[in-house]
């Protein structure tokens, strides 16, 4: 018993002889001390370590563990330098910070774990944030970065493109404290992660963001009849994709694709369908947009100008199924039709006789109402070159006139006028014919005028007017005269006054008269003398 309790002594004592060996200590006689400055800094910066009682020893500098220095202590306040690795990042490698140690050369070199003193060490590093991390196209971000070198010029990369010039706002270097804000808008580009990046250019710091881009899409207009065009577009979608359009769940027949950006634009026609609210679903089989379309009555003019008798065509949709569709133009009812079960219809008509300008052309049932505005030509016909009688020409008194005929798209008259003086004032103007539906006139017998010389003759002239009621100028007036004769009483617009006209009445009876008289005495006297000389 005594023998085995003096063996046991004998094992332990051997025993932590040996862990003696192998396991150093560090020295007891002196204060370790590891004193860094300073103690942040950048990734590559020299800082000043400062080793207090270590004096005669050999120890290992490390960065979490890396990136060792071996120093030969000498006094017992040993100042060296130690360089904080490249790869150094702001949370070290396990995101809990990062540590400069002095190690004990044997430890280092037995790979044995401990340390005779750590400080920690914060590693400053340019950083950027953005305000917002995703949305549409065309977004606008605003990055906000601090740390860079004081003073120094930014690049702004989007997915590896420069877009610092086109930035919308802020500044593209940084200020006295490494500091800058830029506000940039999102580009063009497919639906998902995009990265941005922020490059130092004398720091050669790089930080980045990442923005997601969410497809977005439009469609306008969002009402109309059957037959609108309706013009779509997006960004954000997905690249070089077909786009497929439905209606009411029927896919409508387009060809719309995205480009590589994932960009797209296109229009389709609106089917026909009654009058309510349909949906349209935009989409390229994973990104999907939805829309509400009314549909209401419509209806077109084809010809927004003519003349009388111009064919038009009033096209609609969406009006009452089955209902009376009626067409005014201006007050009057000019067409009527019915409209088909879908609510279509088409009238066509000819455009009424009426004045140049513009008219109102209103199409309407018994609930819609749709109003056009055609414009009646208002180019005057062209002037009637004169024909017969000839400028300066004797006539007789029954005098025919003529003139060449006038085309024009709607029906044309004329106007005649004989005067005279050259001039047609008024007073002078002794005849006048409107509405004349040919190119010629003949004076009646109660219009025959008073014989006249050549040096004062009368004039005469003419115009064309249209159904628009445009009339042409004038033609230059021409002159012709008779010769002195009997003539037949003037008519109410002859020059001869009713005095005259009474005048030359009792005179001619009264030469009638007169002549009878004297026929009767000739034939008394004759009588007399012939009997007086039987007896």
């Amino acid at each position: 018993m005594k023998y085995s309790k003096i063996f046991r002594i004998l094992v332990a004592a051997a025993i932590i002889s040996w862990l003696a060996l192998v396991i150093p200590t560090a020295p007891a006689a002196a204060v370790t001390y590891l004193s860094v400055s300073p103690t942040s800094g950048r990734a590559g910066d020299t800082v000043t370590v400062t080793l207090t009682g270590l004096s005669g020893t050999t120890a290992v500098l490390v960065f979490n563990d890396t990136n060792p220095k071996t120093v030969s202590i000498t006094t017992s306040s040993y100042i060296t330098s130690y360089t904080i690795p490249t790869s150094a990042t702001p949370g070290g490698p396990d995101g809990t910070g990062n540590q400069i140690k002095v190690i004990d050369h044997a430890w280092w070199l037995s790979g044995a774990p401990g340390h005779i003193e750590a400080v920690t060490f914060t590693v400053i590093t340019a950083e950027i944030t953005i305000d917002l991390d995703e949305g549409p196209v065309g977004t606008e971000v605003e990055i906000t970065g601090t740390d860079f070198d004081d003073g120094e010029d930014v690049t702004i990369d989007y997915d590896g493109t420069d877009i610092t010039d086109d930035i919308v706002d802020g500044e593209t270097s940084t200020d006295s404290n490494g500091d800058f804000t830029s506000t940039i808008s999102i580009p063009e580009s497919t639906t998902g992660s995009h990265t941005i990046t922020i490059t130092g250019a004398t720091s050669a710091y790089t930080e980045t963001a990442t923005f997601t881009v969410e497809s977005e899409a439009s469609l306008s207009p969002t009402e109309g009849g059957a037959g609108t065009g309706v013009t779509v577009s997006g960004t954000g979608f997905k690249t070089s994709q077909s786009i497929t359009i439905t209606f009411d769940d029927e896919e409508l027949d387009t060809t719309i694709e995205t480009d590589t950006n994932g960009s797209f634009s296109g229009a389709f026609t609106v089917p026909t369908k009654a009058k309510g609210t349909y949906e349209v679903e935009i989409g390229d089989g994973t990104n999907s947009h939805s829309f509400d379309f009314d549909i209401s009555a419509n209806a077109s003019l084809d010809l927004a100008t003519g003349h009388i008798g111009t064919t038009l065509t009033i096209s609609g949709n969406g009006f009452v199924a089955s209902g009376t569709v009626t067409v005014k133009y201006g007050d009057t009812l000019i067409a009527t039709t019915t409209a088909a079960v879908n609510g279509d219809f088409e009238v066509i008509f000819e455009v009424p006789a009426s004045q140049s300008g513009d008219h109102t052309i209103i199409v309407s049932d018994s609930i819609n109402i749709k109003q056009f505005t055609f414009t009646m030509e208002s180019e005057a016909p062209p002037i009637p070159p004169p024909l017969l009688p000839e400028d300066g020409s004797k006539v007789e008194a029954e005098v025919y006139f003529d003139w060449k005929d006038v085309d024009d798209p709607s029906e044309v008259t004329y106007t005649f006028q004989i005067a005279t003086a050259k001039a047609f004032t008024p007073p002078s103007i002794v005849l006048e014919e409107k509405g004349l539906t040919s190119s010629e006139y003949t004076i009646t017998e109660e219009e025959t005028l008073e014989p006249v010389g050549e040096d004062e003759p009368y004039y005469w002239r003419g115009k064309a007017i249209d159904g628009a009621s445009n009339e042409s100028e004038w033609t230059v007036p021409d002159s012709f005269h008779f010769g002195s004769q009997l003539v037949s009483p003037v008519s109410p617009v002859s020059p001869v006054s009713p005095t005259k006209k009474i005048e030359d009445w009792l005179l001619y009876t009264l030469i009638g008269v007169g002549a009878f008289l004297c026929g009767l005495l000739g034939f008394w006297i004759g009588r007399r003398t012939a009997y007086s000389s039987y007896y």
